[in-house]
């Protein structure tokens, strides 16, 4: 088996064999959420390290066995974070892995305007479509900002944070 010899070591082909097996994952993935009779979309944007807006894209839902999933489905590069954009992104995701939104039962994002808008915002584009979609804020996010706030008010928590994040930046 002369195939056996080669040793795949170009960037070409080994980013060609991940891009396979992360299809290969996607696709049992979207087998697993086809089969959950209520999902849950939570979607969060950020900006990368070289200033591009991206979406990360998780799909919540619950076992037969009761069991909650969380599944990464994805960071997407998008060109802007308005609220017509990200609603287009998760459309896009629901049509790739096959999923009609009428599962959707559930929307979670932080607070932005941008994604909980009451007039224009993703969750209330997303509700049209699918009026049993009920938005929730994010309450992993609001967890993060009140023990964030609680730090900022601790004169020794401040200072430990503040060092942390210095060295950070030498690393």
């Amino acid at each position: 088996m002369q195939w056996l010899d080669n040793k795949y070591t170009s960037h070409d082909i080994q980013n060609e064999i991940v891009k396979l097996m992360a299809i290969h994952v996607l696709r049992k993935m979207s087998v697993i959420l086809q089969d959950s009779p209520f999902l849950t979309l939570m979607m969060d944007e950020t900006t990368d390290v070289s200033n591009k807006e991206q979406v990360v894209i998780v799909m919540r839902r619950v076992s037969e066995s009761f069991e909650v999933h969380e599944d990464f489905l994805g960071l997407y590069h998008v060109s802007s974070i308005d609220a017509s954009t990200l609603t287009s992104v998760a459309k896009d995701v629901f049509a790739r892995m096959n999923l009609p939104i009428s599962k959707l039962r559930g929307q979670c994002y932080d607070g932005a305007s941008t994604m909980k808008g009451v007039r224009s915002g993703v969750a209330s584009q997303i509700l049209a479509e699918e009026l049993r979609a009920v938005y929730t804020h994010c309450y992993g996010h609001s967890l993060n900002l009140a023990v964030n706030d609680v730090f900022k008010n601790i004169k020794v928590m401040k200072g430990a944070l503040d060092v942390t994040h210095e060295i950070t930046k030498l690393i």
